[in-house]
């Protein structure tokens, strides 16, 4: 028997511990992520294992990881009868998915490594899509458009690398504890596009000095003259004005493809 009923825990602000046990709602959402028997799903951040419970009665292969060995009596219990179950405790910030075949991440993501986890995945060739259940102004900025306030680095990396969507809205008080902030179930479909690693580091600069002109911005974080910058940004159809919001996701690819060959990229 699985148990689906909430159970007395000390919950670690500090892990980021606000689980969901509303097993009707999870079924729901697993439904609406159309998972087949034949998937191979990981999740992160097992909790008490509701997500995981649901998952697992659609007959894929779960390799769920958890950090909190607090938890290990509790997830024994409810997943006994999942023999398509593989769990872990480790820190999925160093665990080694390499070794898995391909894969679909669906996980509730503690709020203090939302960002670092969503780039990692988005960086492993065997993870097809990255579902997350994350901060809804998080969610927000990586489907965010040129042009708002919410638009930043996040956005054009995510947006690079996948089609982003918003699933749907969830609000604080499924969760328990209560989060100070509501939640968005946030898919990441990958579009297999090849991702320079550089571009992160180049976009976290510009972005630090959004209010300046992209001349300005790119021109201080290479640490090269303007005038080559000019050139870069010329090359790359991208008017030396705009500022940093402005500036669309496939505009920062060339761009930082383009500083490359003029070796500027280097000096990062």
């Amino acid at each position: 028997m699985c148990y689906t009923f909430q159970v007395e825990f000390e919950y670690k602000k500090s892990l980021g511990q606000n689980f969901i046990y509303d097993m009707n709602y999870l079924r729901a959402l697993v439904k609406k992520l159309n998972v087949q028997p034949t998937d191979v799903v990981v999740e992160v951040g097992t909790g008490m294992g509701t997500l995981t419970q649901a998952l697992a009665e659609t007959g894929c292969q779960v390799y769920a990881l958890e950090v909190d060995k607090r938890l290990q009596p509790h997830l024994e219990q409810r997943l006994q009868a999942f023999a398509n179950v593989h769990l872990t405790f480790a820190d999925a910030l160093k665990y080694d998915f390499s070794q898995l075949p391909k894969f679909r991440l669906i996980a509730n993501v503690p709020y203090y490594i939302t960002t670092p986890l969503i780039m990692q995945f988005l960086g492993l060739p065997n993870c097809l899509e990255v579902n997350v259940l994350i901060a809804d102004e998080v969610a927000k900025r990586i489907v965010e458009a040129p042009g708002s306030a919410l638009y930043g680095a996040l956005s054009v990396s995510c947006q690079l690398q996948a089609d982003c969507k918003i699933l749907q809205f969830v609000p604080r008080t499924l969760f328990t504890p209560q989060p100070k902030v509501d939640s968005a179930f946030v898919c990441l479909k990958k579009n297999g596009q090849p991702y320079d690693s550089s571009l992160n580091t180049l976009l976290k600069g510009i972005f630090a000095g959004r209010r300046k002109t992209i001349l300005n911005t790119l021109s201080r974080v290479l640490n090269v003259e303007k005038k080559v910058c000019e050139q870069i940004l010329q090359d790359a159809g991208v008017d030396v004005g705009l500022r940093a919001e402005q500036i669309a996701p496939t505009k920062y690819a060339e761009i930082c493809a383009i500083s490359h060959k003029y070796h500027a990229i280097n000096l990062l």
